[in-house]
């Protein structure tokens, strides 16, 4: 292993250990697990079908998630520390604004997809532990079925244009010199105008392991850019 990597693994284990580093680096951390979790979960994430259980009564959507919630307040306190190196600018509080409502709008699609949608097959198969508030009209579930699915997509479909503000703000902002902070502005305002026009021209599809994991790996290929500028920095706060 080179010097280089093994000191970068050595920041992000006393980071997460809750090590003697400055909060820069513990964000840069987060952004590191926390983009590395996303991709490996648009990688395995359920296209159709959820499958049978996993580990216990965990099927493979339920797990993936699961872990979809847990890491976005890492990420989010990844980027509060980036807005923060950045050198605080307003043009990057306002990308730290647009990531902030991207993380809540991947709870809500994952909240459909991850919540809603089960629940609605288990009252169909009238499953055990299925809730059922009151009595179901059976012609009504493919109905609330197609609509929770428009929204997961909806609110997916507005994540990543959030997400590809934010990062084009960010870059906008970025105050830092050196080689890899013009690599990570350059590639965050290409990426971040790229993904705005492809939602733009309405030819953007969002299907997982398709258009959704496309657009994951290319965000959080900047994510771990950004992260490793903070961590390799000389001068963090």
């Amino acid at each position: 292993m080179r010097p280089g990597s093994n000191k970068c693994s050595n920041l992000c284990f006393k980071a997460i250990a809750g090590g003697d580093v400055t909060n820069e680096k513990a964000g840069a951390s987060a952004l590191i697990l926390g983009a590395l979790s996303f991709i490996a979960l648009m990688a395995v994430h359920p296209s159709h079908t959820d499958g049978p259980p996993l580990l216990g009564a965990l099927t493979l959507g339920a797990i993936v998630h699961g872990a979809a919630f847990a890491t976005q307040p890492i990420l989010l306190f990844g980027f509060w520390q980036l807005t923060q190196w950045i050198g605080d600018r307003a043009l990057a509080r306002l990308g730290l604004c647009f990531y902030a409502l991207a993380a809540m709008l991947t709870i809500l699609a994952a909240s459909m997809s991850g919540l809603v949608i089960p629940q609605i097959i288990a009252v169909a198969h009238h499953a055990n532990g299925a809730l059922m508030p009151g009595p179901v009209d059976p012609n009504s579930l493919q109905p609330l079925a197609n609509y929770s699915v428009w929204l997961n997509r909806s609110f997916a479909s507005i994540h990543v244009v959030y997400f590809a503000v934010a990062m084009l703000l960010w870059s906008i902002a970025w105050a830092r010199r050196g080689v890899l902070s013009w690599v990570v502005r350059g590639v965050g305002a290409v990426v971040g105008v790229g993904v705005v026009a492809w939602a733009a021209s309405g030819t953007m599809t969002l299907e997982a392991q398709h258009g959704a994991l496309l657009v994951t790996v290319v965000q959080m290929a900047w994510t771990l850019l950004a992260a490793t500028a903070m961590l390799i920095s000389r001068d963090t706060k």
